[in-house]
């Protein structure tokens, strides 16, 4: 079995774990190479989840079919980059043009609305703020 997509924090810290044939301290990954907990444990839960590891606590090791799946599978974890090369194309990193006399519109998906909510709601008329 073989997990998809691999972010780079993904691959850090596979690495990581890897490298280390006892537990490792996830602590460890966050300060060596910088990754919120979210991202460190995102990839480890997903490890657990096909035992390719184990979690006790912080700590966090490969099982040995983690490490028999790392060494079959590491040109698609460590190599694949989705593109050609390292170096992205002139035609990769063309946009088409923007009419500037379109409106902007934000992506309404990413706007936290219960912020506009509370902003509303402390500007009532008699507010202290006023």
């Amino acid at each position: 079995m073989h997990l998809a997509n691999y972010s780079s924090s993904d691959r850090e810290v596979i690495r990581f774990l890897f490298a280390n044939l006892d537990w490792s301290d996830l602590y460890d990954v966050h300060i060596e190479f910088g990754l919120t907990p979210g991202q460190v444990i995102d990839i480890v839960e997903r490890l657990v989840a096909v035992n390719f590891a184990e979690l006790d606590g912080i700590r966090a090791r490969l099982t040995s079919a983690g490490r028999a799946w790392v060494l079959a599978a590491r040109d698609s974890i460590f190599r694949a980059s989705g593109r050609e090369s390292w170096r992205p194309r002139a035609h990769d990193m063309l946009e088409e043009p923007k009419d500037p006399l379109s409106p902007y519109l934000p992506d309404l998906s990413l706007v936290d609305r219960h912020f506009f909510i509370k902003l509303a709601l402390n500007s009532l008329p008699g507010d202290a703020t006023n």
